[in-house]
């Protein structure tokens, strides 16, 4: 269980990266499709202001940790809960072996269901539970601080369909862990109404979307608004072949100061293309 690593951090904590090397993932796009075939020579990045001299490699040439953030509250029960835990087993199939998965489960508590697994591994999904409130800022900051960054690209994806009512965190907090972590966090959001009056019925997460947005956009991830009934295994599809385009820069910092919290802004030298990129971290 990992419920009481939130519930002691009110404040949201800062991540502290090692000045020996920072890693940023970065997704490049144009008009909305992936670019793929970068190398260093096509980006530029700045920490705090002063240009650095990076590497770069594609995403889809490592091994990547995944960590699932998956919503087992009230409304995952029954048959739902058999086909949510089929659903998990065929996620872990679509990775590669040389990935490895793990599941964190969200209702009143938060729990790391089996550690890191390999991926296509037969998972122990008889341990998932189901039933109770929604916990997902406190499952979000769990996956964020718990696993530090590491030259193995770190994929957090979080996925629910209900209005977080019972986190001691809040979306705020989310959103400032998330501009000071390692992983690229992508996020979920489904309509538990599904359609109404021919459109999709908003998440039921209120004023909060606006910050949850906010939270992606901060390390390089992105986030869904799905139809109720939207397929658990082919939305993660989607997210990981957009996270298996995508690219670690890394750098050794030279010219800024160690300590204290650090900028960093990420260009492509086609001004044409958009870059979504981790923007900071704490050096300590």
């Amino acid at each position: 269980m990992v419920a009481g690593l939130c519930a002691a951090q009110q404040p949201a904590p800062s991540f502290r990266s090692s000045v020996d090397a920072v890693f940023v993932p970065v997704s490049v796009t144009d008009r909305n499709r992936p670019v793929t075939g970068l190398t260093a020579a096509d980006f530029d990045l700045l920490d705090n202001g002063v240009a650095q001299v990076l590497t770069a490699a594609p995403v889809e040439s490592l091994s990547v940790d995944v960590t699932l953030v998956l919503d087992t509250s009230g409304s995952v029960k029954g048959p739902a809960l058999e086909q949510f835990k089929a659903d998990v087993q065929d996620i872990a199939e679509s990775m590669q072996t040389n990935d490895r998965v793990r599941l964190i489960t969200f209702a009143t508590s938060v729990t790391d269901v089996f550690g890191l697994q390999p991926g296509g591994a037969r998972l122990p999904v008889e341990r998932i539970e189901a039933g109770g409130a929604t916990s997902f800022y406190n499952a979000l900051a769990a996956a964020l601080m718990a696993f530090p960054q590491a030259e193995r690209p770190q994929l957090v994806f979080g996925f629910t369909d209900g209005l977080d009512n019972m986190s001691i965190l809040d979306a705020r907090q989310v959103a400032t862990l998330a501009g000071h972590s390692g992983a690229s966090l992508y996020l979920a959001l489904i309509a538990p109404g599904g359609r109404a009056v021919g459109r999709m019925t908003p998440y039921d997460g209120g004023p909060n979307r606006r910050v949850l947005q906010e939270a992606v956009a901060r390390n390089g991830g992105e986030l869904y608004e799905k139809p109720a009934g939207t397929p658990l295994p082919a939305l993660f599809r989607q997210v990981l072949d957009d996270f298996r385009a995508s690219y670690v820069l890394s750098y050794t910092p030279r010219g800024v100061t160690s300590k204290g919290s650090h900028e960093v802004v990420v260009h492509t030298r086609n001004s044409r293309y958009t870059v979504r990129a981790r923007k900071g971290y704490d050096g300590g």
